[in-house]
């Protein structure tokens, strides 16, 4: 048998054919890793939650506040939190905002920090209007009435008495020079009344009245004065404003010095002249009557439908429109 010897370019032909198709096998072979490789998708990053435009978290408001220490910046800072974040908090919140800002914001409770809460709150309110007028004029609160147990009342009378709230006062004309206390535990008539005291035993200590509540509360029992008086159309002073009144009268007296209409008598101020007046009628005609101190009439005139005047010891609070008495704090010039 006779072996055929193959050329040269034959045999280069042959064995580029042998790379070649070797070549061919190894890269078919990897193709489907690295298809299978290509075909891998990878997992997307996760995406940061979006924050919220606005949150009402009523610490954060503590903090704008008492972390700045400059009035000014901290009245800013108050009013830009407001204005992001007052659209989202409740009814609910916003009272609380309103009744702590005078404590947290101090010297930065300012005018417009309260008309950008009073704006938040409206539109709050929104068509309600009767919701708005409740918001800024609230109604005023008459005698209560129709309750099973009359609360405990304290009558108002002559320079001889001693009232719990108002010390002493003056009696009008004709009044009798006495005294009528209804409260539990009462001493007989004619028995020595016994002192009041108050001891703390250790328990929580009641809340402070609120200067800043337009009208007491509904729950607070109305002064009753002598019959010859009648009853007071509204409680205006109530309680508190009551011993302010009383309070800022004694500390402007000066011994000896009495305001225009008073005079010094038996150690105290007294009223030098007598008005025969009742509640629900104008003062009688020809009665002089004596401004208000400026500062006192800040506090009292929270409602533009009332007026203030002092005739003798007393002030009164008139209807602005009729000039009728309203309500009264008697004989100021009487320490309580």
């Amino acid at each position: 048998m006779k072996v055929k010897h193959l050329s040269v370019h034959q045999y280069q032909f042959w064995l580029g054919c042998a790379i070649s198709l070797l070549v061919f096998n190894t890269a078919h072979a990897q193709a489907p890793s690295q298809a299978q490789a290509q075909a891998r998708v990878r997992p997307a990053p996760p995406v940061a939650a979006e924050a919220p435009a606005g949150s009402c978290v009523i610490a954060e408001f503590r903090q704008v506040a008492l972390m700045n220490h400059d009035p000014q910046e901290r009245q800013n800072k108050a009013i830009e939190w407001l204005q992001k974040n007052g659209g989202n908090c409740s009814p609910i919140q916003m009272s609380i905002l309103i009744s702590s800002k005078a404590s947290l914001l101090g010297t930065s409770d300012s005018v417009t920090l309260g008309a950008v809460m009073d704006a938040i709150v409206e539109k709050k309110m929104g068509t309600d209007h009767a919701a708005v007028s409740r918001y800024y004029r609230p109604d005023p609160q008459g005698p209560a009435k129709g309750r099973e147990q009359a609360p405990a009342k304290t009558t108002e009378a002559g320079p001889a008495s001693k009232s719990p709230a108002d010390g002493p006062v003056a009696a009008g004309a004709g009044a009798p020079a006495t005294t009528v206390v209804a409260m539990a535990g009462a001493t007989a008539p004619g028995a020595a009344p016994a002192p009041n005291i108050n001891i703390n035993m250790g328990g929580a200590k009641p809340p402070e009245e609120d200067m800043s509540r337009k009208y007491p509360l509904p729950t607070e029992p109305m002064f009753v004065f002598p019959p010859e008086f009648g009853t007071p159309v509204i409680n205006y002073f109530g309680k508190i404003r009551r011993q302010f009144v009383r309070s800022f009268f004694m500390e402007t007296l000066s011994p000896g010095k009495c305001p225009e209409g008073m005079n010094w008598r038996n150690d105290a101020c007294e009223a030098s002249f007598k008005v025969a007046w009742k509640f629900g009628e104008k003062l009688p005609q020809g009665t002089k009557t004596f401004p208000v101190e400026p500062k006192l009439v800040e506090k009292l005139n929270f409602d533009p439908g009332y007026t203030f005047v002092r005739v003798g010891s007393d002030i009164f609070a008139l209807e602005r429109d009729t000039g009728k008495v309203a309500d009264a704090v008697l004989n100021l010039g009487k320490a309580s």
